[in-house]
């Protein structure tokens, strides 16, 4: 469930990142963004969790407890099975290189965008409102790019060295773990502290 839930918040950051891409970088194509494609693309998210999450059952991967009040997947176990590794390597790729690639790509590509656009329409120095724009978009993609970094590095490195062979303390395990679940936790607080539009809908939903 650990993993299962860490890699729908995973897979769900990627969405939200491509159509922030979409809209930001090509708003002609903002008509792909509709109730229809998001049910989809929701659907996709906890198919694709639940796929990595169950296939340690299914004999590809394993679990182990860790003896903290949880169970991971036995990165130990590549070192004696090509079967193992295979899963390790994979998830490593699927589960975190590729998301990382496409999340840094759509935010760059929107930080660029806009600067080309106030480069093109504005003439002299830009107005307050567009020096807000850019910063608020620059600021919230950087610490939403850095956040899942900082959460999700540590947990896929030390993942990929034991997966190699290599003993890790246990105390850097759990750590990184840690910083793996947290990842959940502070993402709305990101939100919340950083978009003024995100704190409207919250108190319009909760009456404030």
């Amino acid at each position: 469930l650990t993993l299962l839930f860490g890699l729908a918040s995973i897979n769900t950051l990627t969405v939200i990142s491509v159509t922030r891409y979409i809209k930001g970088c090509h708003p002609e194509r903002g008509h792909c963004i509709s109730n229809s494609s998001m049910t989809v693309a929701l659907v996709l998210i906890w198919v694709a969790a639940f796929f990595w999450s169950a296939a340690p059952l299914l004999g590809w991967g394993s679990y182990t407890d860790r003896m903290y009040g949880t169970c991971e997947i036995d990165w130990a176990k590549a070192n004696f099975s090509t079967i193992y590794k295979s899963y390790i390597i994979s998830i490593f790729i699927c589960c975190f290189f590729l998301p990382v690639t496409v999340m840094v790509f759509s935010y760059v590509s929107i930080i660029n965008t806009v600067k080309l656009s106030h480069a093109l329409t504005g003439l002299g120095d830009p107005t307050d409102r567009q020096r807000r724009m850019e910063r608020d978009v620059t600021r919230v993609s950087i610490v939403i790019c850095t956040a899942f970094i900082i959460a999700w590095s540590p947990y896929a490195v030390i993942s990929i060295w034991s997966a190699y062979g290599h003993p890790v303390p246990n105390l850097t395990s759990i750590l990184a773990s840690l910083f793996a679940k947290s990842a959940s936790f502070y993402n709305p607080i990101i939100y919340f502290g950083m978009s003024s539009k995100f704190r409207r809908d919250i108190f319009i939903l909760f009456h404030c």
